[in-house]
């Protein structure tokens, strides 16, 4: 805008018309419209980051545990006898006990001592149950208090930072303000969570209706189908996994499923289906409705939003901490065959993609 002289010697101010308005304003539209997808991919970038991160954290705190043990930790233990069919485990029940002699813990929780959670580990009484509030000859806190809070590097950025009110459905304690993670190991590749309830952990004889072996198998055996943190209160040393510590999925991120019935579990502390998942769950979701198909081409292992299968909120697919220690990330849309195979370590089949 400037000032002018007329020939009266009176001051003219000239402005913009209302089109170079209008232009200046597209134009800065347009510059948003461009830089703002840049800025929102650059925030997801960092978060993936993150997210890698941590279950890289994790991956070197479970191999450190080896390291000083000679095996990996158990993926969970529970004090109580299993029931027919299948061999299931109330672990959610178990976790809920507060008197001597109950476990129903995790890998999470073994792990504390070398992925900066000494003061956990030194607090922590195993004498009791997770839910108990009385802190003992230790002192504060108690068990419950401890479960109940964040551990650093336990939540994927992408999806939350804390346990939110719409996570409380899925925690053992409505009252719990933390404890949650996003992250567990891996089961195996057969039906390790029972449908009706979504508490229970089932071992390796039990599979969904329709099946998904994941089929063609001609000599699949239960001992073919175990994970790393499969088996209850039993550890895994290196030399099971006869796959190749490169080829078996460890670690993985949870889908955390609140509008389903059964839906997830949460809580780093406790062990089954809260920190745990299976890769040969093969479900399809359509519209509200979870259904378990046979056919790969129906359905999805992971982001197939049942409770007991891994998934994320990261578009395309999660990340996954191989026995190795390295991260990866897997698209949901791999071939089902080997994505199922990788949560096995002593399969001895190779498949191979599809052409």
């Amino acid at each position: 805008m400037d000032w002018r002289i007329t020939l009266d010697g009176e001051p003219s101010r000239s402005g913009f018309t209302w089109k170079e308005v209008l232009a200046v304003i597209v134009v800065l539209g347009v510059l948003i419209a461009l830089l703002l997808p840049a800025r929102c991919g650059s925030r997801e970038s960092a978060r993936r980051i993150q997210c890698r991160n941590n279950l890289k954290q994790i991956g070197l705190a479970i191999h450190n545990y080896a390291q000083a043990n000679k095996v990996f930790p158990p993926g969970t233990i529970c004090s109580t006898n299993s029931i027919a069919p299948g061999n299931q485990y109330d672990v959610w029940a178990e976790a809920a006990q507060t008197g001597p002699g109950f476990q129903g813990t995790s890998f999470l929780l073994r792990i504390m001592p070398f992925i900066e959670g000494d003061n956990i580990a030194k607090n922590w009484n195993f004498a009791v149950g997770i839910s108990n509030t009385d802190p003992g000859e230790k002192g504060p806190p108690s068990n419950y208090d401890i479960a109940g809070t964040d551990r650093v590097g336990f939540y994927c950025p992408t999806r939350r930072n804390d346990v939110r009110q719409s996570d409380k459905a899925m925690m053992l304690s409505p009252s719990w303000t933390g404890g949650g993670t996003d992250y567990g190991g891996c089961a195996g590749r057969h039906a390790a969570f029972t449908l009706k309830t979504g508490y229970n952990l089932c071992d390796a004889s039990t599979f969904y209706e329709p099946n998904f072996y994941p089929d063609p198998f001609t000599d699949d055996t239960e001992e073919k189908r175990w994970g790393i943190f499969g088996r209850v209160n039993v550890s895994t040393t290196f030399d099971k996994i006869s796959d190749g510590t490169s080829n078996t999925i460890m670690t993985g991120e949870l889908q955390r499923i609140t509008d389903i019935t059964p839906g997830s579990k949460d809580g780093w502390a406790i062990g089954g289906p809260a920190t745990l998942f299976t890769t040969g769950a093969l479900f399809r979701y359509e519209d509200g409705k979870l259904d378990p198909v046979a056919d790969p081409k129906e359905g999805k292992l992971l982001n197939n939003r049942f409770f007991g299968s891994p998934g994320s909120e990261h578009s395309g697919g999660a990340h996954f901490g191989l026995a190795d220690g390295s991260v990866t990330f897997m698209s949901d849309s791999m071939d089902p065959r080997i994505f199922a195979l990788m949560g096995s370590m002593a399969d001895g089949v190779e498949v191979l993609p599809d052409d």
